[in-house]
């Protein structure tokens, strides 16, 4: 047998290099290139296929399946679509339509969706499963986590059917899960897209819940309607969100609608990477047909990646409160995407090795999922030639001690708690407005205070002297008196707010809530084992863990009992009229705005009556409260059988004095 030929030899490399970004992006949600990189190995691969006439079988379409899901096959094949960047293939596209229609061709043209295929069946009006794409053929059945998405209905008025769409976490989400993720002390998400793909695989629905997942429709598989058009129609009817579609009888009308796309794309609330050209005519579609695994009456164009092109000047560490050990490029200052970019997060040691970054590269920069800039690649030939590899520290760049990675994470934490960058993010934490809430003790006086020897840890905090306080570059007596009585005011917060501030790694302020909602008080929590912890509501195995690891530190618990003689709050208060009040030991759910008081005051009186606020509505939820112009928890409220409580009644329940604490009561 001949030994392999270049091409062949490059193509079974291919083969296997694209085979294994296949299996990072489609199972494990986590790819280490971006969508552009990934194209153009696919094209170098069908390009010296064709070229030197292999037989088409390494390269098959993605498969998302993962073994802990039960597999249901598709009603109909879910094929993917192929992909183009230039303007040229796209007109060789629509030409080719036109050629095989024997004339002119209706198009029509939709935003796509950077998000995860979804197919949802609908049994006698009811929803029935939900399936990922899988590998088109079959896919995973992800129902328990889509029944939490707000944004599809759970009956409709049709009975039979499939919806196909898009499964998205919006840009202000994202954000917000990020922001609450690092409060936690985790590493933030490196997409949205990514994120919604793993929350879909999550086995505890509760969590998908928290994820505040979003749906955008763009099919009925076998409708009876004869176009495109008016499939998105009567999707908005039977109550799906939809994408706005533009018809285009030319190849200059479609061009013009997919310019305008690439220009108003960061106005949407998702993340959009192109734009989807179909046949208008579904009749058309069924005669043009399918290839192996996309039909020929649909393209994407694919939007080319905003992207820069900057210098790594250097890598610097940073160590969170948790002591994760966080990389950050440094960069030469540049413009992307309407932002002056001068620093983007590595993510982690890994990260640096898999791209070879090294200081001194030119450096390819673009905004993943048009948000959070990521560097995505190197300028080889462009690398100095003194250029050496990155070696991740073994030793904390604060404190000097060793570095750990714990198992099942990718990222290296510094596990001396005295580490100065950690004590100083922890005290601010702690101190923070969604915590113990200590105005005025904010970054830079935690940092004069730690600098003189007056703060180490929060019990510190409570012993700070006036004299000294006031004798401080910037303070005075009346900055150094306010101070004092904002910490003296921190010692009545509630349990949860000082659980919070603790900075248990993955507890943030609503999983806090939900802890002392469960055993009311932090000594209680303290005592819980792993199991008990796991078993509470809205408690996963991972959180769990944390937690009892935090609690079975000596010096942890030595810190409660310090915290607890110096007069703070371990326990909820049972006052006296609080058991008879409406909300008590309840869970709600809210839809709609009041006129009376604001979702945030709401929250407030519900849980300072000993009630918990659910954010995603499911069967352990007992009330919803409705207010005006509310969303699709109704409907799933009254198929779950859930209370509801319309404005009036609610504004009764919080006048009534037998039934609420008189400090609680509105006008």
């Amino acid at each position: 047998m001949p030994p392999p030929s270049e091409p062949e030899e490059e193509l079974h490399r291919l083969a296997r290099e694209i085979a294994e970004h296949d299996h990072r992006y489609h199972r494990e949600a986590r790819p280490t290139i971006s969508d552009f990189a990934y194209d153009q190995l696919r094209m170098r691969y069908e390009e010296l296929r064709q070229t030197n006439l292999f037989p088409t079988s390494a390269v098959k379409v993605g498969d998302d399946r993962v073994d802990r899901f039960r597999k249901v096959a598709h009603g109909e094949p879910m094929l993917s679509l192929n992909n183009t960047y230039g303007r040229d293939e796209l007109h060789h596209f629509v030409e080719r339509v036109e050629q095989a229609a024997g004339g002119p061709v209706e198009f029509i043209v939709e935003p796509k969706i950077d998000g995860v295929a979804l197919a949802i069946t609908y049994h006698n009006g009811s929803l029935f499963h939900a399936l990922t794409r899988g590998n088109g053929i079959e896919g995973d059945d992800v129902t328990a986590n889509v029944q939490t998405v707000a944004e599809i209905p759970k009956k409709i008025f049709l009975q039979e059917g499939e919806v196909r769409g898009e499964i998205y976490l919006a840009e202000q989400d994202f954000l917000a899960l990020n922001a609450e993720r690092e409060e936690a002390g985790d590493e933030p998400y490196a997409n949205a897209r990514n994120l919604a793909a793993g929350s879909l695989k999550l086995l505890d629905p509760r969590q998908a819940a928290r994820r505040r997942l979003r749906f955008l429709a763009y099919d009925i598989v076998g409708a009876a309607v004869s176009t495109q058009w008016d499939v998105l129609q009567t999707l908005r009817r039977l109550g799906f969100p939809t994408n706005d579609g533009f018809l285009a009888k030319f190849f200059d009308e479609i061009w013009r609608h997919i310019e305008f796309l690439n220009v108003e794309r960061t106005r949407r609330a998702f993340g959009t990477d192109g734009a989807v050209v179909k046949v208008n005519d579904r009749t058309l579609r069924t005669t043009l047909g399918a290839q192996s695994s996309a039909p020929r009456w649909a393209i994407a164009y694919k939007f080319a990646p905003k992207r820069a092109t900057t210098v790594l000047e250097n890598i610097q560490l940073r160590v969170g409160r948790t002591g994760i050990v966080t990389p950050v490029a440094v960069l030469t200052p540049v413009s992307l995407a309407g932002s002056l970019i001068g620093s983007a997060t590595l993510h982690n040691g890994d990260d640096i090795a898999r791209k070879d970054l090294r200081i001194g590269d030119t450096v390819f920069l673009e905004k993943a999922g048009e948000v959070i800039p990521a560097v995505v690649g190197v300028a080889m030939e462009r690398r100095p030639v003194d250029a050496v590899p990155y070696v991740f520290p073994a030793n904390c760049p604060a404190c000097g001690a060793r570095l750990v990675r714990i198992e099942g994470e990718v990222a290296r934490r510094c596990l001396n708690s005295n580490c100065p960058p950690q004590l100083a993010r922890r005290l601010e934490h702690f101190a923070a407005k969604t915590a113990m809430d200590i105005a005025t003790l904010g970054p830079a006086r935690i940092g004069q205070l730690m600098e003189r020897g007056l703060v180490r840890n929060f019990t510190d905090i409570y012993s700070l002297d006036e004299a000294v306080l006031a004798q401080l570059p910037g303070m005075g007596p009346r900055s150094a008196k306010n101070l004092l009585a904002a910490i003296a005011a921190s010692k009545g917060q509630p349990p949860w707010r000082l659980l919070h501030g603790l900075g248990i790694p993955h507890v943030g302020a609503q999983t806090a809530k939900l802890l002392l909602h469960h055993w009311h008080t932090l000594h209680a929590i303290a005592a819980a084992d792993e199991e008990a912890l796991r078993h509470c509501d809205g408690i996963g195995e991972i959180v769990a863990a944390s937690i009892f690891r935090f609690f079975h530190d000596a010096a942890n618990l030595c810190l409660l009992k310090n915290l607890s003689t110096l007069g703070l709050t371990l326990a909820e208060a049972q006052s006296a009229p609080q058991p008879m009040s409406r909300f008590f030991g309840k869970s709600f759910a809210i839809t709609g705005s009041f006129e009376f008081m604001g979702r945030d005051e709401l929250r407030r009186h519900i849980e300072g009556c000993g009630g918990v606020v659910r954010e995603a509505l499911s069967k352990q939820v007992n009330v919803l409260l409705v207010g005006d112009g509310p969303g699709s928890k109704l409907a799933r409220a009254e198929e779950f059988g859930i209370e509801i409580v319309d404005a009036a009644t609610l504004r009764s329940w919080m006048q009534d004095k037998t039934h609420s604490p008189q400090s609680n009561t509105i006008p």
